[in-house]
């Protein structure tokens, strides 16, 4: 642990210059007083409970638990702690003013000294895979339970630099209880240093995830199929596979995982000689376009609802992949390529329903082919993936196992 603490001491300033200017960017000056500790505004009632939830995607998984005990329980204080200002976007149109959101404080011993004063919370839980030391301490010294649901590791996490792992051994038996996505999560979990008392698999509760808000689907005259969350030298090879394909008046759109990188993409895009649009720009979708790149931040959903079928990237590169669940809960068919590390059991899942398609990146083009040309192998994908979406909602499974919580 002192290396930590020595660690948080060194890159205290730069952290706070860093916020601030993120608060100034986002006109959000909120998320610097509260990733400090300094305001946190009105307190809520005590003896609630706290849920914390790093970013947009663990914020989508526990809202519809969420909305189930503000139903059931609508006089318990709910709090929501994240990390970012884009989760906190998605709490405020996806959540009721009751729920209690703020922004999660840096791991510093005081703040989080702070944040538990001023919740007061009787229980708190993790949402997925965060592992702040000073946090679970501190909880621990109070004798707070702390409960880690949807237990996520991943291959990162699990083969981290030494020195973090002994401090995971340190903090992980201090959890009440570590409630898993699966089997190999579990193991991970133990493997990190759990105990085997506290650890049992209750599913993937992003399963469950479906949005309780009417999505507007974004359309052009022309339709299209969605690249999602592309990376790193991945569009051209996507692209590259597209223009093999038998597209007819299709257009492909791609939302590239980081939107700062529209210059490195329009680069290597470049020698394919394809006409590009670009939405940041307000260049129209015309009949010569080819290329239509979406480099802006929270209209991912909007593109998935609208588009004809979907292709989730970091999975044609050395990335991991990325979460294929959100296409399925709209009704979409998706393909992903070959590395879903970081999505394993889901990949399996999805390929057991036959909801999706997983393929080299030399078969992408005949799956683009195969998708457009066929409406009934496209439909046979979407019905599979609404079935694999009901079957597998783990919402009353994380309800009835946390509600010793919740008052009677």
């Amino acid at each position: 642990m002192l290396r930590y603490k020595i660690l948080l001491f060194i890159i205290f300033i730069p952290l706070a210059f860093y916020t601030f200017w993120q608060s100034l960017r986002a006109f959000e000056f909120r998320y610097f007083l509260q990733r400090f500790a300094i305001y946190f505004g009105n307190t809520p009632k005590a003896n609630g409970i706290w849920f914390h939830a790093a970013s947009v995607g663990e914020v989508n998984a526990v809202i519809p638990l969420i909305l189930k005990i503000q139903e059931n329980h609508p006089d318990l204080p709910v709090t929501l702690s994240s990390n970012t200002i884009s989760s906190a976007k998605v709490v405020k149109n996806q959540l009721p003013s009751a729920i209690t959101q703020l922004y999660f404080p840096l791991d510093y011993k005081w703040a989080i000294q702070r944040i538990i004063r001023f919740i007061k919370p009787k229980a708190v839980f993790i949402v997925e895979t965060e592992f702040w030391p000073n946090l679970f301490t501190q909880l621990h010294k109070n004798n707070i339970p702390l409960e880690i649901i949807n237990g996520r590791i991943s291959e990162k996490t699990l083969h981290t630099q030494k020195w973090l792992k002994n401090i995971y051994r340190q903090i992980l038996p201090l959890a009440t209880n570590i409630y898993t996505r699966s089997e190999t999560d579990q193991l991970r979990f133990l493997t990190l240093g759990a105990k085997t008392e506290q650890t049992s698999v209750l599913g993937n509760i992003k399963f469950s995830a479906t949005s309780n808000q009417s999505v507007e689907a974004i359309t052009f005259e022309r339709p299209y199929v969605l690249a999602a969350s592309t990376r790193d030298d991945e569009e051209q090879l996507i692209v590259g596979a597209w223009l093999k394909s038998n597209h007819a008046n299709h257009l492909l759109v791609i939302v590239p995982r980081h939107p700062q990188r529209l210059s490195e993409i329009i680069n290597q895009l470049r020698p394919l000689k394809v006409d590009i649009a670009i939405r940041s720009k307000n260049e129209p979708v015309t009949n010569k376009t080819d290329i239509y790149i979406a480099d802006t931040i929270g209209e991912l959903k909007q593109f998935i609802a609208g588009s004809e079928f979907v292709l989730m990237g970091g999975s044609f590169v050395t990335k991991g992949g990325h979460n294929i669940l959100e296409v399925a809960q709209m009704g979409k068919a998706v393909i992903f390529g070959p590395d879903m590390r970081s999505f394993t059991d889901e990949a399996k899942t999805f390929i057991e329903y036959n909801a999706g398609i997983q393929c080299e990146l030399a078969d992408l083009a005949g799956i683009f082919t195969q998708l457009l040309t066929n409406q009934n192998d496209r439909k046979n994908i979407e019905n599979n993936a609404i079935t694999l979406i009901t079957e597998n909602n783990n919402v009353e499974k994380y309800y009835s196992t946390i509600s010793h919580y919740f008052p009677i």
